[in-house]
């Protein structure tokens, strides 16, 4: 039986189909128009690859599906989401209870729809109000008040009214969502960006997933569960899936499968960089795990939340060149995606791109990219740039490796941003390299900022779908803790909410076909302090076996550790129960290991390259075939069907028994 993971990003759908010992992976164009066809042409492709007479035969062999993707942030980015109304305390309407003014005015949410309001209201008032929304466009209602965590009983109020004038029976119901049911915190801007987020690009990734959903059910009988990739690592089914809880899912999946042969190479301090179609993100690793921290931002929005350490930039194959005088070349942010493409694509793309200038400088097989699905124009890709050129006469390859290094320069900026924001000694560091054009540039980018060593994976171009393919089912219970009554300890309060969630977790496991008694449920409470400070309370983890009084006092011992006197002003506010379950996944094995250790294989052929304002003469060889313990010298570059590993002068490529490839500096 097969477990089948899907990334879709914005130019390429990867696609890792696994077993116990064996793993296949595939690659399909992504198709922005309509999400759900590149996620059906994925399937097809691995079916046929796999000697299925049909999607529907292969289906048959496959016991679940885990999706993720860049549509939630593709959307913030592109700024495509749906019309949202917010109503907020009066004062703060320009601030939403930042210090500044908010970035997602008149960015997610115009200036017009933000209504201030007292949290006791008039029902009248409130109808009134957002009726002027939705007669103006809202599509979408938000509600965030100030100081109405964990006590929300105004925001509920306020929905209650709204849905009871806009039902769900009728067509004219309007969603409401509440900045305390989308966030669980007490910071109040938060709460309100990730309640205006949520319903801002709910629309669109609901589409994507219950149309995924409905091809598998109407057209292919499969009753498998579908789960969706999450920010925190995991995966989980539709109904326990926030649309906040999905952004940049895919690339977060490319820094856990990082991090898995973090742990394997014993490597303390790393930099994942993944370079695709579109963009280019780079996250930390520190002893195996990926770095996350206490607060950030989303595509510039800030929120106060655990987020993984990641960093990205509108740079990949797909970046549209500007020549901009004759010593400034400018890349991006604007992208050519899967469609029409590059313009040595030869779909009618005119615009020229890095991967045209890649093409140029030798670095790309025209005959063999994706496979040799599609052959690469350089006689349209020189075109391009002979246009983007203007006035300049320079030979096309200078203009070219100045594309290239603006590439490396906007990396290097993400890498080294990673270095300081985790507070690794660059000395320590290893770069680990992936997505379709991450091998192409590792070498560059160490040579650039000083690091003397890069991983190469045999999966490097689906890296991320193999992190989706060790990952853990994941469901996420909280519950804000109200102030008890006088007298009450704090972990009675605490204790009683976290029951209810295990119970509830236990119900849904078991739903799913999964037993509750091989989950792992940690336990965390969430407390504040005066002026709004968050910390946290680590319970640890809790096996369902150990009983009701057992969990009670574990419980009541964390949080009287941390919490001596309630009257001191520390109190907690969220109760939260992370329930994982891990689903038995492929693991490589060395070819050492498996006794397929080859001999050294002399190179396939030679191919031009342009270095340093000269042509050199380079050895090819095939990824596929270099034998465990092989050194490849630069310049030299080592192909398969959708990976290209560049080895510049000066530098080598040491094989190890995974298939994956160490590029060090020849000292």
């Amino acid at each position: 039986m097969w477990l089948v993971d899907i990334d879709t990003g914005g130019t390429m759908t990867d696609v890792v189909v696994s077993g116990a010992r064996d793993l296949r992976h595939f690659k399909v164009e992504t198709t922005p128009h309509d999400f759900t066809v590149c996620f059906r042409e994925g399937l097809a492709f691995a079916a046929s690859a796999l000697q299925y007479e049909s999607t529907a035969q292969f289906l048959g062999h496959v016991t679940q599906i885990r999706w993720s993707s860049t549509i939630t942030t593709n959307v913030l980015a592109e700024l495509k989401g749906s019309k949202v109304g917010l109503l907020v305390s009066s004062g703060f309407e320009d601030t939403l209870y930042g210090q500044g003014a908010s970035p997602i005015v008149d960015r997610l949410v115009a200036k017009a729809h933000i209504v201030g309001m007292r949290c006791d209201a008039q029902p009248g008032e409130l109808v009134a109000t957002v009726r002027r929304m939705l007669e103006d466009g809202a599509r979408r209602i938000c509600v965030s008040y100030k100081n109405q965590y964990p006590d929300h009983a105004s925001e509920k109020r306020a929905k209650e009214i709204i849905q009871e004038q806009y039902p769900d029976q009728y067509l004219g119901a309007v969603p409401v969502l509440l900045g305390s049911e989308m966030a669980q915190t007490v910071h109040d801007t938060t709460r309100t960006h990730y309640s205006v987020i949520n319903a801002y690009v709910h629309s669109q990734l609901a589409a994507s997933l219950f149309n995924a959903e409905d091809v598998l059910r109407t057209e292919f009988n499969w009753t498998g569960p579908l789960l969706v990739g999450h920010t925190n690592g995991g995966v989980a089914r539709l109904g326990k899936t926030k649309a906040v809880d999905t952004i940049e899912s895919g690339p977060v999946f490319g820094t856990f499968g990082a991090a898995y042969f973090a742990r394997h190479y014993r490597r303390d301090a790393v930099v994942a960089l993944d370079v695709g179609g579109t963009t280019t993100k780079a996250s930390g690793i520190r002893s195996g795990s990926p770095v996350y921290v206490s607060s950030g931002d989303l595509l510039g929005i800030p929120v106060r939340a655990r987020l993984p350490l990641l960093k990205s930039a509108a740079v990949g194959g797909g970046s549209i060149v500007r020549r901009l005088g004759p010593d400034k070349v400018e890349l991006g942010p604007e992208s050519m995606g899967a469609a029409p493409g590059p313009a040595c694509y030869g779909l009618g793309g005119e615009n020229a791109t890095l991967t045209d200038a890649l093409l140029c400088l030798g670095y790309l097989d025209p005959d063999k990219f994706l496979g040799g699905r599609r052959a690469l124009d350089r006689a349209l890709a020189r075109e391009a740039l002979v246009t983007c050129s203007k006035q300049h006469t320079e030979a096309i390859e200078i203009l070219a490796e100045a594309v290239r290094d603006k590439a490396v320069e906007r990396m290097s900026e993400l890498i080294c941003g990673i270095i300081e924001a985790a507070e690794f000694t660059r000395a320590d560091v290893s770069l680990f390299a992936f997505g379709g054009n991450g091998p192409m540039f590792a070498a560059l980018v160490c040579e650039k900022i000083g690091i003397n060593e890069c991983w190469i994976f045999a999966l490097a171009p689906v890296l991320g779908a193999f992190g989706s393919a060790i990952s853990r089912v994941v469901h996420v219970y909280e519950r804000g803790i109200v102030e008890p009554h006088v007298g009450q300890p704090y972990a009675n309060a605490a204790s009683l909410a976290i029951m209810i969630m295990l119970e509830q977790a236990a119900l849904e496991l078991r739903a799913e076909g999964l037993d509750p008694g091989k989950a792992i449920f940690e336990v965390e409470c969430k407390i504040a302090e005066s002026g709004g400070v968050e910390g946290s309370i680590s319970v640890g983890d809790i096996s369902l076996a150990e009983g009701a009084e057992e969990i009670e006092r574990k419980i009541d011992a964390a949080v009287r550790l941390r919490i001596p006197d309630p009257a001191a002003g520390r109190r907690i506010v969220t109760a939260i129960v992370t329930a994982s379950y891990v689903v038995p996944a492929y693991h490589p094995e060395t070819h050492a290991k498996l006794g397929k250790t080859k001999k050294k294989v002399a190179p396939s052929g030679t191919r031009d390259l342009y270095f340093s304002g000269t042509w050199l003469k380079a050895s090819v060889f095939d990824w596929e075939r270099l034998a465990t313990g092989q050194i490849v010298q630069g310049p030299s570059i080592a192909t398969s069907d959708v990976l290209t590993c560049l080895v510049p002068p000066g530098w080598r490529l040491e094989v190890d028994g995974y298939r994956n490839g160490r590029l060090a500096r020849n000292l």
